[in-house]
């Protein structure tokens, strides 16, 4: 419809509006009525115009006034098309009167607005047929009243009655004067020209109170903004919180477990290192009655006798080779007794590489040990480098090996630096993300709020300098304006617990004790950013002065150099390798045996 309309104003194609007409001639009778023509205009034009415009339209194009023809069409749709733009804008002139929203204006602003739209054709003698025949006179007006009127245009009989009027009130005397006409034209100047001033000011205090309304609303979403992200940090904060206390209490009570079944599993091998002493004694004897019996055997030429020889050699090697593994075994007691790391590693290859039968279990027993101690070892290692990847790791470990009860208060511990860690990490990342804007609201105070100098006096603690420097706040400004490597928020990412002393970390958590989060909140958002920066680093700090250096329980000596810890018994395998071989006891060794210098 739009195209068919485009093609109608610009007149080039008359057979399409002979179409448009008998499209809406249902009847056939060769004309229009208002409502068919209110149907057509509202079809090409998005919600038309009212009935009463329509008339009006009519009533000034067509020759019947209450009918329109074919050769009518184009003006009328020209004539309504003037009046539905020229009421989008007379619409917002009248908003902008109702200044409460009531839908009317007063009888005087009807009268200055249709002045001012008609100009030097403003008629009195309609303005007052229009007072006359309102309905409710007196009132406000509305918009509908008034929008034929706006949109009439002044027609030569309009102009032929207002001479009329001009000629019977000149007969009657009613015509004033030139004088007096140029004084109620200046008067009427003056009142457009106040009305006009008043409107400014209407309008102008319309955008600033929109302006304010905006703004408000802003900063209700900001401020609503900021207590829901400061709800879900608390909610998260309260979460992580219940999750470390369960988890510890959890913790504890393996632990408490696992110090029972500790206790009685000691119970086991209290005599093994007497059964080891016992052992390696026998061993040496059956090793000496060994070395007796092949120096005989080498002297020996009656056959009886070195029958009987080499059957008591068979005998004492089998013996040997059983105390042999008896020895091993006990050793692996031992070492799993004494939960010495380099002592289980050797004695766990010992007893795999010596095929010994495991009767006890001890094997699995030393190779969980083993991996319970390594593991206790890397996560103190991990404790000791404030490490969150490597914690996790090292927890992670634990965990698949199902170490959880024997290392539980390890564990305990580690998940306390963990929470630690992961709140600075998370602050670090809120100093990170804060807008320039706001620090440099922080350093655009004169005279800063005493708590915003306390915080960031306890910040610049932390971070090295001396409390003399902060007690004045030009210097802090200095201190917070500084770029590039020396910027305030690049030395709070870089901070190291560890370097902290202990004594600025007391003395700013003196200083911080004396506040409260909502309270420096409610005052500077940037200061509550350092604010909880400070504490959660200063609680590091002291944490890490108090723990002092983590170090593993137990270290490889051939990693750090040390010499081994060898029980001396042990010492015993160097000669029994000489005599026994791996393969049996009834493996019969012709070699030759250094004999032992007395």
């Amino acid at each position: 419809m739009g195209e068919l309309q485009g093609e109608m104003m610009a007149g080039e194609n008359a057979g399409v509006l002979q179409h448009v007409f008998k499209q809406y001639d249902r009847h056939g009778k060769g004309e229009l009525m208002p409502h068919e023509v209110q149907s057509l205009h509202g079809d090409i034009r998005m919600g038309g115009i009212s009935y009463p415009q329509v008339l009006a339209s009519m009533k000034y194009t067509c020759a019947t006034h209450d009918t329109c023809t074919q050769d009518e069409l184009y003006d009328l749709l020209q004539e309504m098309d003037r009046r539905y733009f020229l009421l989008q804008d007379l619409r917002w002139e009248f908003s902008l009167l109702d200044r409460d929203q009531r839908d009317t204006i007063t009888i005087e602003q009807a009268r200055w607005m249709v002045q001012a739209v008609h100009g030097k054709n403003f008629s009195k003698r309609k303005w007052s047929d229009f007072l006359r025949n309102r309905a409710i006179p007196g009132t406000g007006v509305a918009f509908q009243e008034i929008e034929v009127l706006l949109c009439n245009v002044k027609s030569s009989l309009d102009v032929l009655k207002d001479r009329e009027d001009e000629e019977r009130e000149r007969r009657e005397g009613k015509i004033p004067s030139e004088s007096e006409r140029e004084e109620r034209e200046r008067l009427a100047e003056e009142e457009a020209l106040m009305e006009k001033e008043r409107q400014r000011r209407l309008r102008e205090e319309e955008r600033r109170r929109k302006e304010e309304e905006k703004q408000r609303l802003e900063d209700e979403a900001r401020r609503k903004m900021m207590e829901e992200e400061d709800e879900r940090r608390r909610l998260q904060r309260q979460k992580e919180e219940e999750e470390r206390l369960l988890e510890e209490q959890r913790l504890r009570q393996l632990e408490e477990e696992e110090a029972r079944r500790r206790q009685d599993e000691m119970e086991k091998y209290k005599d093994a290192e007497k059964i080891l002493e016992d052992t390696s004694e026998k061993e040496k004897d059956l090793e000496e009655q060994l070395r007796i019996v092949r120096e005989k055997l080498k002297v020996e030429t009656d056959e009886k006798k070195r029958k009987e020889l080499e059957e008591e050699e068979q005998r004492l090697l089998k013996l040997l080779y059983d105390l042999k593994h008896k020895r091993i075994r006990y050793s692996l007691k031992v070492a799993i007794k004494e939960k010495d790391k380099y002592q289980l590693n050797y004695s766990i290859n010992e007893f795999k590489t010596e095929k010994v039968e495991d009767v006890d279990m001890d094997l699995e027993k030393a190779e969980k040990l083993l991996r319970e101690i390594t593991s206790r070892d890397n996560l103190r290692k991990a404790m000791s480098r404030r490490e969150i990847e490597e914690l996790e790791k090292a927890i992670n470990v634990i965990k698949k090996n199902g170490l959880e009860v024997q290392l539980a208060r390890e564990l305990r511990d580690a998940n306390e630096i963990l929470a630690r860690l992961r709140k600075i990490q998370r602050i670090r990342s809120e100093i990170l993300e804060l807008k320039q804007s706001t620090v440099a609201e922080i350093r655009s105070y004169q005279k800063p709020p005493p708590v915003v100098h306390t915080v960031m006096t306890a910040t610049f603690l932390i971070l090295g300098h001396q409390e003399k420097e902060t007690k004045d706040w030009k210097n802090i400004q200095a201190l917070v304006g500084k770029t590039g490597k020396d910027g305030l928020k690049r030395r709070c990412l870089e901070c190291n617990a560890a370097k902290i002393s202990t004594a600025a970390a007391a003395r700013a958590k003196e200083l911080l004790d004396k506040q409260e989060l909502d309270e420096v909140r409610d005052v500077s958002a940037g200061a509550a950013t350092f604010y909880v920066f400070s504490v959660a680093m200063v609680e590091e700090a002291i944490d890490l002065a108090e723990r002092g250096p983590i170090e593993p329980e137990t270290s490889d000596s051939r990693v750090l150099g040390a010499k081994p810890k060898i029980d001396p018994t042990k010492m015993v395998i160097s000669r029994s390798k000489q005599m026994v071989t791996t393969s049996g006891p009834n493996t019969r060794s012709r070699s030759k045996t250094p004999t032992r210098k007395k």
